[in-house]
This record gives C-alpha cells, sequence and structure tokens, in this order.
C-alpha cells in the first residue's frame, strides 16, 4: 500500500531522530514500533542506525554529535528534490536561510539543513544510492509531516513559492493549511498563535507516525519511560496524540483512519 521506489520533487521522503542515548533510542523505537536495526558507519567514526519494517527502510536514528551540545533531541524530516543546489538558490531568492550547506552523504545523496521565513528547520535531500523511506503510511512508518509555526499563511506561501506545493485551507479555525503534490497529500501547517499554544514553543516540523492501536501503542510508552504530552485528539483523519521519548524527542502517534497512498 505504501511502498515508495520513488518521490516527486518537493514530498517528504525521510525522518531520522538525533538523541543523546542511541542505544536506548533503539530500544524503545524498536519495541513501540517492531523495527529492526542496522547499524551503517559514517564517515565521522559513529553511525547511522537504519529501522525497517520488513525489509524496507523507514527512518532511522544517530548519536547528537558532540558539537552540539546545547541541541535537544529531536526528530526532524526530509524534503526530496531532483537538484540541491537550484533548490537552496530558489529557497534563499525568497527568504529562507540556509543552517547546514549543501553536503554528500558518502554515496547515499547530497543534503542540506535550510530554516523558512517562520524558523522551520527541514532537510533537503538529493538521492543517489538511498531513495528515503522505501514504505510509509502503514502501521509503524512515517506518516504525515507538520510544521507547527508562527506566521502559517506567509510559511505556506513561502512554501509554494518554493516547491509549488497546492494548498487547502480549512475556514475553520485554526485555519489548518494542508498541502499536496500532483494532487497527492504532502503535509500540513498550523498557526500555534491560532491555536492559542504557549508563545515559549518555537516552530519545528513534527513528525507522525501510524499506529494501528492508539491506546495500545500509549501504553508501551509508558512502561518503556515515556509520556503522553496532551490528551489523545480526533480529528477527521484519525486519532493522535504527541509524545515524549525517554531522552526527550516528541512525536506524535496517529491512528489514521484512510491513510493516502
Amino acid at each position: 500500500m505504501g511502498i515508495r521506489d520513488s518521490y516527486e520533487q518537493g514530498v517528504f521522503s525521510w525522518v531520522d531522530l538525533m538523541t543523546s542515548e542511541q542505544e536506548a533510542a533503539k530500544q524503545f523505537y524498536g519495541e513501540l514500533f517492531g523495527w529492526q536495526f542496522q547499524d551503517k558507519p559514517v564517515d565521522n567514526g559513529s553511525t547511522y542506525s537504519m529501522a525497517f519494517k520488513g525489509d524496507r527502510a523507514v527512518a532511522a536514528l544517530f548519536a547528537k554529535p558532540d558539537n552540539l551540545p546545547d541541541v535537544p533531541p529531536h526528530w526532524q524530516s526530509y524534503i526530496s528534490v531532483q537538484d540541491l543546489e537550484a533548490t537552496v538558490q530558489r529557497w534563499q531568492e525568497n527568504g529562507g536561510t540556509v543552517a547546514m550547506p549543501p553536503c554528500d552523504i558518502m554515496e547515499s545523496g547530497r543534503m542540506a539543513m535550510v530554516k523558512d521565513p517562520t524558523d522551520g528547520i527541514v532537510g533537503l535531500w538529493q538521492a543517489k544510492d538511498f531513495l528515503g523511506a522505501g514504505l510509509v503510511n502503514e502501521v509503524s512508518t512515517f506518516c504525515w509531516a507538520e510544521l507547527q509555526t508562527r506566521g502559517a499563511q506567509k510559511a505556506a506561501e513561502f512554501y509554494q513559492a518554493v516547491f509549488g506545493w497546492e494548498l487547502e485551507v480549512d475556514e475553520k479555525p485554526p485555519n489548518y493549511i494542508s498541502t499536496k503534490v500532483k494532487g497527492h497529500y504532502n503535509c500540513g501547517m498550523f498557526d500555534m498563535d491560532k491555536a492559542n499554544l504557549p508563545a515559549e514553543l518555537p516552530s519545528c516540523w513534527a513528525v507522525y507516525f501510524n499506529v494501528a492501536d492508539l491506546d495500545a501503542s500509549l501504553a508501551i510508552v509508558n512502561r518503556l519511560g515515556g509520556k503522553a504530552l496532551m490528551e489523545p485528539m480526533d480529528i477527521e483523519p484519525g486519532r493522535f496524540t504527541t509524545i515524549m521519548d525517554p531522552q526527550g524527542a516528541t512525536i506524535a502517534l496517529m491512528q489514521v483512519n484512510n491513510p493516502d497512498d
């Protein structure tokens, strides 16, 4: 259902976790999602732990580098691009900035980390040997990316200019913005001010994973030392909540009604 062998320009294609305790995080997410891990060596001597559902890569995690002591554990997402340099140029021309310049990731591909005009940070990925997630939307896989920011309309117009995303705006407050690529849902955005969220919360691209049974997943989260940050909420696509893992990274879990391929 959610098998991916290619990604269109502008489509979210990968997620990974920067964590303070790599082995502990592997144990937590391995039990929560049933993932198997394969450790891949990288150029700096560390390892990149690839998570698999069956024979398809679905996510990864890695240890926080020593030169980023003040950066908390967090999930990050990546948008597929066909020409990294050209996309970075359009990004900057439309008011975005570059947090990490384009670089080669061995033979896997090329990446950059960039910041939009509302301070949301996201990765750009130009694939070589590594496409991205080979399976999405299914249970225990990435199913949605969401920009939680202040100035969502400004952000939506920025991403539309860079990637050509189609925009759908819910007329009911908080005026949730959904985006599509060639008619397929890709990600969402909402304005934290309209949702009355605390002013100190920074902009971020939140990562959602599909789960078969939200209550059963929350029981596992609690048993393993994580916690829910909000009561489960029913929305049109399904039932979801946000959790914090034992190292402090947050993700959303959603029991999806009808996943969109």
